[in-house]
């Protein structure tokens, strides 16, 4: 049985993700679980992500030198506000399956940038 053992730190980690859709950086989940967890190291923070990543119960969402990371797995894309920041779930742009080439596609996403809704109303 090669089953992962189950950490208080990783079960605050995905506590942590239970009600968050922000997108949180590594750096974000690692300032609040220390608040719980003071003994925490930022490597414990980012390998669990990185496992829970692997194991499906986080997307990563790469924006520049940023990672962040989701907690839902459903197929949809993100819009990220080039003023704030801010990461948005939204629909899927592409339904369905793709091709390319001669590739063989398993997956894809798209990065919508823009302005956001709250920026614009705030002149940003």
């Amino acid at each position: 049985m090669d089953a992962k053992r189950k950490t208080i730190q990783k079960m605050e980690i995905e506590k942590f993700f239970y009600n968050n859709k922000n997108h949180p950086t590594a750096y974000d989940v690692y300032n609040y679980i220390k608040k719980k967890i003071p003994t925490i190291s930022f490597a414990t923070v980012y390998n669990n992500l990185n496992s829970m990543v692997e194991e499906g119960k986080l997307i990563e969402i790469i924006d520049g030198d940023k990672k962040r990371f989701d907690p839902d797995t459903s197929p949809h894309d993100h819009f990220i506000c080039i003023k704030c920041g801010k990461v948005y779930d939204i629909e899927k742009i592409i339904k369905g399956e793709i091709s390319y080439k001669n590739f063989n596609v398993i997956s894809h996403t798209t990065y919508v940038k823009g302005v956001c809704e709250k920026c614009i109303k705030n002149n940003k």
